[in-house]
């Protein structure tokens, strides 16, 4: 029988989920045409529209919680401008060249930290909970 991870692990997981929906936006068009249009809005959307971010409880720190909150702003103003873009339509509006520069600026702020661990309690990435606490 599998053991269910911890919140905390979830949480990480979650942030390193986060990274990696930072890559394909910080990909601008290339993003779009990877996932589709769809894909390009609903990722980020799964993972960020949590009760730990928006409460400032997950494994963001203040700054990532930040960043993270503007390109989900973003995202939003997009959506707004037309909620039924083509693919086509999302490029030529040049939303994905403006959304890019703030989705690279939060993958560098997220590499500062590194990515948590998958499968231990990470106080911070590559300081597992467990050692730190027994210091």
């Amino acid at each position: 029988m599998t053991e269910e991870p911890s919140e905390r692990l979830i949480e990480q997981r979650i942030r390193n989920r986060l990274y990696e929906i930072l890559e394909i936006l910080a990909d601008c068009d290339g993003g779009v045409d990877l996932v589709g249009i769809k894909g390009y809005f609903n990722l980020f959307e799964d993972f960020v529209h949590r009760p730990s971010i928006e409460a400032g409880t997950s494994a963001l720190s203040k700054d990532e919680r930040a960043i993270v909150l503007e390109i989900a702003e973003f995202l939003e103003a997009a959506s707004e401008t037309n909620p039924d873009f083509t693919r086509a339509e999302f490029i030529e509006s040049d939303w994905p060249a403006k959304i890019a520069p703030t989705a690279r600026d939060a993958r560098t702020l997220f590499l500062r930290r590194g990515l948590f661990s998958e499968k231990v309690e990470e106080l911070e990435p590559g300081q597992p909970a467990a050692v730190a606490a027994g210091r």
